[in-house]
């Protein structure tokens, strides 16, 4: 059995760009699961699927991360977008003060209470697919989950 790791989301692109950025908020204490903690860091690879135009999911995308911020404390959703920025931002991929902060994630997690903790990551994409599974209906509430299925 070859388990694949899958993310709900491809992450924030350029347009037309081969690469993304993806990140979490969560609450001092939470431990995500399932999550790929050991994996998660440079060279590791990864499926995204996405809502499909016809309806349903698909995965559509490869992930390869290029650059990780590992799971950091942060005051301020000020201070999560500046941390990102010190650390994964470059003239190819980056986000504006206000696209940052108006970003619908981002918006829900400004209500909760803060210090929060921030992992982000960067990845170079490839298109895929789009491969459809039963299994990429629901997700756990991470976003990750699991399939021997994909056999790419």
């Amino acid at each position: 059995m070859n388990e694949t790791w899958i993310r709900l989301r491809v992450g924030w692109t350029p347009q037309g760009g081969r690469s993304a950025l993806s990140w979490v908020l969560w609450q001092p204490g939470y431990v995500p699961t399932p999550w790929p903690t050991a994996e998660l860091k440079p060279a590791f690879t990864y499926y995204a699927c996405e809502d499909l135009r016809g309806g349903g999911r698909g995965v559509v995308a490869r992930a390869t991360v290029t650059a990780v911020l590992p799971p950091t404390e942060v005051s301020s959703p000020d201070a999560a977008h500046q941390l990102v920025a010190e650390n994964l931002f470059d003239d190819t991929l980056s986000i504006d003060d206000l696209p940052w902060h108006t970003n619908a994630y981002n918006r829900s997690k400004a209500g909760a209470p803060w210090p929060q903790r921030i992992t982000a990551w960067r990845t170079a994409t490839e298109s895929v697919g789009p491969h459809l599974l039963p299994e990429l209906v629901r997700f756990p509430r991470t976003g990750w989950l699991r399939s021997d299925k994909l056999g790419l």
